[in-house]
């Protein structure tokens, strides 16, 4: 944190670096206040759904609209659009209104004090899941551009059999993590033949899979797991080929309910053959984009070239953070 007046800024363009890496810095420790808040909430939204029903008169009915109000608002979640998730709000809020009905005489204040509690810390644990959200992409997004600001501009190919093999060891010298994957057993196949959700078959070069692990769906920590797609061409692909593997991502990921980490054609063309513009566009502006659990991963489509001079040419550049996961929107209320 800068110490004196906060208004006074020397260089703008240095400002900003060194004001990214101080929130990066410190956001560790936020996202941890955020998962201990989350927890101590969650406690406290148990005890008063146990309240709820010990002081009601009618039980039966309070567990029935207490879980209700509770599924619903969990369900919001995972609603794409903000209209279908206003209406669901709105019949949580129905929800508790009847739940406040079962309380009669004497206890209705208790109804009227405990059933909205409880529904302001559902929404409550909804909105600092979002800050978590937006704290995890934005310190990761920062890590990013600093790596690509301080990476080294020539990446060598290494030697391999194939492109594949090749474009596989140069991600394992760059991630650590990448080149544990490669040697756990059944994390690697290749060439594999990977089901969709829709139940067609699909063909890649290499497929790496880290499974998920911890509760991340529910209390924001863990890792959601990630792949690596690898196709390999020997022309530079067209438009057509990466609209096809987009697809075939998607579809994978749907079903393995892993995001994807990686999607990578991998290509050595002879003489001046290049991407054409239609290519170029889509791999620049285009991305994979899948929704699991909720939440929206979103993963470029990458085309690395093996060049005549023994390196590599990429489109985009994504450089190789350890511990990085697959890029996620921050969460929308």
């Amino acid at each position: 944190m800068q110490k004196g007046d906060v208004r006074a800024v020397e260089n703008p363009i240095t400002a900003v670096f060194d004001l990214a890496e101080d929130v990066e810095a410190r956001s560790p420790k936020i996202r941890v206040s955020i998962v201990y808040a989350r927890m101590f909430i969650a406690f406290g939204l148990f005890l008063d759904a146990v309240m709820i029903v010990l002081l009601s008169e009618m039980k039966g009915l309070a567990i029935t609209l207490t879980l209700l109000m509770f599924l619903l608002l969990y369900v919001r979640r995972w609603l794409p659009d903000a209209s279908s998730r206003s209406v669901i709000l709105a019949l949580a809020l129905l929800t508790g209104a009847f739940d406040v009905l079962t309380f009669r005489d004497a206890g209705l204040l208790f109804g009227i004090i405990l059933v909205p509690f409880f529904f302001l810390g559902l929404v409550t644990m909804g909105y600092l899941r979002e800050v978590h959200s937006f704290f995890e992409y934005y310190a990761l997004r920062h890590r990013i551009v600093k790596s690509v600001r301080d990476a080294d501009p020539v990446a060598y190919i290494p030697t391999g059999t194939d492109a594949t093999q090749r474009v596989l060891g140069f991600l394992a010298s760059r991630n650590p993590e990448i080149a544990q994957l490669q040697k756990t057993a059944g994390a690697v196949s290749t060439p594999p033949i990977l089901h969709g959700r829709s139940g067609m078959m699909y063909k890649f070069d290499a497929y790496l899979r880290r499974s998920p692990t911890g509760l991340r769906g529910l209390l924001g920590f863990g890792s959601p797991g990630s792949a690596i797609f690898v196709k390999s061409f020997t022309a530079p692909p067209s438009r057509g080929d990466f609209e096809a593997i987009k697809r075939a991502v998607e579809d994978i990921s749907l079903a393995t309910g892993i995001p994807p980490g990686r999607v990578i054609a991998v290509w050595r063309a002879e003489g001046d053959a290049k991407l054409s513009d239609e290519a170029y566009e889509f791999v620049t502006k285009d991305v994979v984009r899948v929704t699991l659990f909720g939440k929206v991963y979103e993963c470029s489509l990458q085309s690395i070239e093996e060049n005549a001079d023994g390196t590599y040419d990429f489109i985009p550049f994504i450089p190789e953070t350890p511990g990085s996961m697959p890029a996620t929107r921050p969460a929308t209320a």
